[in-house]
């Protein structure tokens, strides 16, 4: 009788290959091997582990994909392609290496079995034709990477040990962590919509190495680099406020670093997100959130009417013009500084994972790096005073108290819009997405609920 994942977890059969794709494993009853992969966790480390726990194998994972069932209602079959380290790995007890060919030719008895691996098959054909565009899908790629990466630390006089973890992977898309006879090193290959990342990682590590890892090399044709691990835990494990202020407090000393670097960083491909640049997207953000609004099926959460989308707009807009005035430069900034790629160690603080690295004001990273420090803490204004205690005083010397306080008084506001106006840059298929679709309308209720507040001072202020 067949086991169901449950509602979190999503079943995958397992396309385990050997020998450049020739053989696939199957049990001696003919049967694909499956596993229950969670939601929200790494996708290609639980592939990882749960073939080296059920199959007794080292693989790797090459891709993974779906085909349309032959009942509408039903879920897609899910399948993972995946790779044997080893060229003749024996085949676990209850299991057999057989021919692919056969296999996908009618040596599988069960027919859902069977569909899948001749889709999955045939999917890693047509892949394999595009080793450029897709590079990581191409059996026999972790050797190649190996071999470049003992050339790029053999100068540092250290070797691979063969132990390694792959913790996410898609066909141009790869992030492993490698081990060494000294400090373990990271590869990581980027594709679209994440494409520009390398390079700004690759200035980020030449402009400011104290805040990043060291790039010990770049590999242009996958467009990856390697980099050696940063030191300490991450921020998102730690539940002590002060690793968050010291957190902050490099942010900081970053941004004021960057000030006089932004046209470089603006070069390197990070997100133009300055003022002038925010203020031309107020009105193409109106029109989605309009848009959105109008197709929202659903009464909860609330929709916005037409003069509230007005009123946010109204307030945007002076809300740009009145942070302009305020005369903080730009600097390095980040849409989505992740406390899990913050690592905090008693040396300082190294920031990880530039996709979304920006050219911006300031406060809107900071901003974001309260929002999640309130989700780790039980109060939220506690902790944004204790960030502030920590942040603020690196901006006084340059900037006087009414002006910190009348920038601080504006950013809540912006910071959000400044995220969905990147949102709103994104391909317009994306927003056909119900998910994107309604993430988008929390940008926008967010951004309303903090133009009221706004306002409310404001009337207060006057009164």
């Amino acid at each position: 009788m067949a086991v169901h994942a449950q509602p979190d977890r999503t079943q995958y059969r397992l396309i385990i290959t050997r020998r450049g794709a020739t053989e696939v494993l199957l049990s001696t009853e003919g049967r694909l091997p499956s596993l229950d992969v969670l939601a929200g966790t790494r996708f290609a480390e639980q592939l990882v582990t749960g073939a080296r726990e059920k199959c007794r194998l080292e693989t790797y994972c090459l891709f993974a994909g779906g085909l349309a069932p032959s009942s509408s209602a039903a879920p897609p079959d899910r399948f993972a392609v995946m790779q044997t380290i080893h060229h003749d790995d024996p085949a676990p007890n209850g299991t057999a290496w057989t021919s692919s060919t056969a296999a996908a030719s009618g040596g599988v008895p069960l027919p859902a079995d069977q569909v899948v691996l001749r889709g999955a098959l045939e999917e890693l054909a047509r892949k394999t034709t595009l080793a450029e565009a897709e590079p990581f899908a191409r059996p026999g790629w972790i050797g190649n990477l190996f071999r470049w990466v003992q050339g790029q630390i053999e100068p540092l006089g250290l070797s691979l040990t063969g132990a390694f973890e792959q913790l996410n992977a898609a066909p141009s898309f790869s992030l492993l962590r490698i081990e060494t006879t000294g400090t373990a090193v990271w590869f990581k290959a980027v594709g679209e919509p994440n494409a520009r990342e390398r390079a700004i990682s690759v200035a980020l590590g030449r402009l400011f190495p104290s805040y990043v890892p060291p790039v010990l090399g770049v590999h242009p044709v996958w467009n990856g680099w390697l980099t050696a691990e940063a030191a300490g835990p991450s921020l998102g494990a730690s539940s002590r406020p002060e690793a968050w202020a010291g957190a902050v407090r490099a942010l900081g000393e970053l941004q004021i670093a960057s000030i006089t670097s932004t046209e470089l960083l603006l070069e390197s491909g990070c997100r133009d997100l300055r003022l002038d640049q925010l203020a031309r997207q107020v009105e193409p953000f109106l029109t989605r959130t309009k848009e959105l609004m109008a197709v929202q099926v659903k009464q909860s959460p609330r929709i916005l009417t037409d003069s509230e989308i007005r009123f946010l707009g109204n307030r945007l807009i002076d809300a740009l013009g009145e942070l302009g005035e305020c005369g903080i430069p730009d600097t390095l900034g980040h849409l989505d500084p992740n406390p899990q790629n913050i690592m905090a160690s008693p040396n300082g603080c190294c920031f990880l994972d530039w996709a979304e690295g920006s050219v911006t004001h300031p406060f809107f990273t900071f901003e974001y790096v309260c929002e999640h420090a309130s989700r780790a803490f039980a109060s939220r204004d506690e902790v944004r005073e204790t960030l502030l205690a920590a942040y603020l005083p690196l901006w006084q010397p340059l900037f006087l108290p009414d002006t910190l306080a009348s920038a601080l008084s504006l950013t809540p506001l912006l910071a959000v819009f400044a995220c969905a106006a990147n949102s709103n840059s994104g391909s317009p298929e994306s927003f056909e997405n119900p998910a994107f679709a309604g993430y988008f309308r929390s940008l926008a209720r967010r951004a309303y609920r903090e133009a009221e507040k706004l306002a409310a001072r404001s009337d207060r202020c006057l009164s």
